[in-house]
């Protein structure tokens, strides 16, 4: 799991404990200001699993391809089985 776009969720506990979120939106800013605006739902989606799973020192070259729209690198899709199955 990658922690460096975990931030706590002001606000919000559940039995004392706090709430984290990952901040999918900027991850993506930081690499280029304004992309997050301009991808598509399901490219947000895979950018979000990205954030959550994906080794930090690969992290920027797998999210430029999102945002970029290139297919040089083999991209690892993490899915949610929780959301496959819903």
């Amino acid at each position: 799991m990658n922690y460096e776009y975990r931030k706590p969720l002001p606000g919000f506990t559940i039995a004392g404990t706090n709430i984290d979120y990952f901040d999918t939106r900027g991850s993506i800013e930081a690499i280029s200001q304004g992309a997050y605006a301009k991808l598509p739902y399901t490219s947000r989606v895979l950018a979000e699993q990205l954030v959550r799973k994906c080794a930090p020192d690969t992290l920027t070259d797998c999210l430029k391809q999102i945002i970029y729209r290139r297919q040089e690198l083999d991209v690892m899709i993490f899915w949610d089985k929780q959301r496959l199955l819903t």
